[in-house]
Order: structure tokens, then sequence, then C-alpha cells
């Protein structure tokens, strides 16, 4: 097992299994760029402060721009032989490290417009990486499918850890749609749970259930070889559902698809070829 893919199991076992059912000749440099965004995903979690995980983001934004990998680790190493052997843009790297740093501060997502922009920026992009490697020509369509990707996963992802963020003081639903719902960045955060937190939440699970609609009807269009790299899919519908049983819950412990079910879910997508 390559070490990207012994990073994705510790670190993402869903997109650790969306892995095993890659063609194998594409899966370990698919499995690179997913190592590398389970690496900087996880730093808020290692630093007690911003400025040490700046630090560590700045490091990478420098070596990504300069291609000087020598002595910089196995991931970095791998990295930079991927993004030379498939072309891919290093300025969309140093979009997604730049909108990384989001994540060390307790900002509040200002508007649905920087909500996008963060998720398109931070999950969409790799979707485009993957299709790229996987030799997909059909740039509108793969770009069309990433997007929703990007919105659906993200949201799903977000209301899964809703307690984690709220429990570190960190805002990723746009203030726009908190006002919305008569709510601010402080009572969103506040112990007591009122109405309009679960309003929030319904409407995000119906935009997730939106753009996983669409990201569906656009990857009929596209091989299935193609198809994939998406698979992590599969597991939005069953963690919505999740949410929606138990929204109350969702705002004070995390929200978790059972292992067995996510192989599952995973397993028949693959077969389907239609996550």
């Amino acid at each position: 097992m390559s070490e990207a893919l012994k990073t994705l199991k510790d670190l993402d076992p869903a997109r650790y299994l969306s892995c095993l059912y890659l063609p194998a000749s594409a899966r370990d440099d698919i499995a690179t760029l997913w190592a590398f965004d389970a690496e900087i995903a996880r730093i808020p979690s290692l630093v007690s402060e911003p400025m040490p995980g700046e630090i560590r983001v700045q490091w990478w934004r420098d070596l990504i721009k300069s291609g000087d990998n020598v002595g910089s680790g196995p991931l970095a190493n791998r990295l930079m032989q991927v993004i030379e052997a498939h072309n891919l843009p290093r300025e969309t790297f140093d979009n997604y490290l730049q909108a990384r740093i989001f994540d060390l501060y307790q900002d509040a997502m200002p508007d649905t417009g920087s909500f996008e922009g963060y998720l398109g920026e931070t999950i969409s992009i790799f979707f485009q990486h993957a299709g790229t490697i996987l030799g997909e020509d059909q740039r509108t369509l793969l770009a069309d499918a990433s997007g929703h990707a990007g919105m659906a996963i993200g949201i799903a992802r977000l209301l899964a850890n809703n307690a984690r963020l709220r429990a570190r003081g960190q805002v990723y639903f746009p203030l726009d749609l908190l006002d919305k719902h008569s709510l601010s960045r402080e009572t969103w955060l506040a112990e007591e749970i009122f109405e309009e937190h679960l309003d929030v939440v319904e409407e995000l699970i119906r935009t997730t259930r939106y753009h996983l609609t669409f990201v569906r009807k656009v990857l009929e269009q596209l091989p299935k070889q193609t198809r994939a790299a998406f698979l992590e899919l599969a597991l939005v519908e069953p963690v919505l559902k999740e949410v929606a049983a138990h929204r109350l819950w969702s705002f004070t412990r995390p929200i978790s698809v059972r292992p067995f079910k996510r192989n599952w879910k995973m397993l028949r997508a693959a077969m389907r070829s239609i996550p």
C-alpha cells in the first residue's frame, strides 16, 4: 500500500474506500491529492493558535510555487510529481491553501457567495484534478459535476461536524443564511437551540439534495472511470438522513455513518457506477 493510501486510511476512510474503486493506473496519483487535502484539513486540530497553522500553510504555498521539493518529505515529493505529471495548475493549489486559512480562525462566513467559493476552492477543485488525472476531456461537464459535488459533499460534511465546529466557535454557514432565519453568529453558537437553528439545518439539507440531484444527472454524461472519482457522493444522502433524524443532536454531537453502512453504500454506488 502506498504512503498516500495509508494516510487516507487513517485520516479519511471515505476517500480511502473511493480510491479502491479507481483504475489502478490513476489510484496513487489521486490518493496523493486527497492525502494532501487530508493533511491540510487537520492542521487546525494540531495547533492551539492560528499562527503556527498559518506558518505550515505558507510552507506548502512556497513549496508548490517554487517546485523545489528537495528534502520536503514523502507526501510533498509525491504531490509535486503528480502536479508535474498531469500539468495541474499550481494557482489552484495556492487558492486552496489560501482558502484553508479560514479554518484557523473564528471569523464567520460572510455570505453565500463566499461560502460557495470556499467549497469550490477546497473541495470541488479536487474532483476536477481527479478527472484530469483520469483523462477526462469534457471540461464543461467535469466542471459542472465538480462544482455541485463540492457543494453537496461540503455541506454534508459541515452538517455532520456541526457540533465540533460550534465547540471551536467556528461558523461556516453564511451569515446571510443565518440572518434569513433571524439568527446571528452569536445566537448560532449559543448553548440554547431554537427552532430557527433547526430551520437553517432543514434549508441546508434541501440545498444539499438539490446539488446531489444535479451532479448525478451530469455524471450520467461522463465515462464510467471518471464517475469513480465521485463515489464519496454515495455517503451524502445517508449523512443527511442521520442529520434530519437527529437535528437537535447534531448541535451537540458529531453525526456519522456506521462503517458497515458506509462500505455498503460505496460498494453499491461502484456497482451502479453512479454515486
